[in-house]
């Protein structure tokens, strides 16, 4: 069995959604300008969102400001802050946080099923055969048939995930990024707003958390393969010697 089951990862998947969407809502340019996102795109040569303003330098040496001498004993007023974004980001930020919410949710409560436990199914070593399996047969067909059909759902929802980020970050890496190619070379010159280093970033990770959750069910699957297996060889040795 894997260090952490599939369930677990898919909550504090969701968990994380939950994250994103708070930070989207609250301080979104403080997100979206982290230094994680800075690094890869600086490492992978891709652009800077436009709606995420770089505020990370290296060595870039800062002119100082030359403040001419007060003409009257009046205080200067301090300038009011000013609201980062525009109204169109910020309502873009709001419905995005929007869908993540909604995704986390419907993440956090169909993963329920993966945490179907086959007690009656599984010797333990005091045991060291299932009680009475007879009676949990019934009981234990229900449990096979949720937790399949669950490793299913969620093993083809990984694949589509796994392929679609795949596609979208090798189409950024490709024809967005000064690594290749040394200039963005956009086949449509509307999809460079998307090809950015924060969407970069975005892609990537959605890639690497579907694929080893992929990993992850593969591997369950093959443990409840198994875990069936060594019931009928119980059960075919109660047959045996019970007659």
């Amino acid at each position: 069995m894997p260090l952490l089951s599939s369930h677990i990862l898919v909550r504090t998947h969701a968990f994380s959604l939950l994250t994103v969407a708070y930070y989207l809502l609250t301080a979104p340019h403080t997100l979206l300008s982290s230094a994680p996102i800075w690094l890869l795109g600086e490492a992978m040569s891709i652009r800077p969102a436009e709606f995420a303003p770089e505020h990370l330098t290296i060595n870039k040496p800062q002119p100082k400001a030359f403040r001419p001498p007060a003409l009257t004993a009046a205080r200067a007023q301090p300038p009011a802050p000013a609201v980062p974004g525009t109204e169109s980001e910020r309502e873009l930020f709001a419905l995005l946080a929007l869908v993540l919410l909604v995704y986390a949710i419907g993440q956090f409560l169909f993963a329920g099923d993966l945490a179907v436990v086959l007690a009656s199914s599984s010797p333990t070593p005091a045991q060291g055969k299932p009680s009475s399996p007879s009676k949990s047969s019934s009981r234990l067909g229900e449990e096979l048939h949720t937790l399949l059909s669950a490793q299913s759902r969620w093993l083809t929802l990984a694949g589509l995930h796994v392929l679609g980020a795949a596609l979208f970050v090798f189409w950024i890496y490709a024809f967005h990024s000064h690594a290749l190619f040394g200039s963005d070379n956009a086949i449509f010159p509307s999809a460079l707003r998307l090809a950015n280093r924060v969407t970069f970033t975005a892609g990537l990770a959605d890639m690497l958390f579907w694929g080893y959750l992929w990993t992850v069910l593969k591997e369950e699957g093959r443990w409840v393969g198994s875990m069936l297996a060594r019931r009928r060889e119980i059960e075919d040795e109660d047959e045996k010697y019970g007659m």
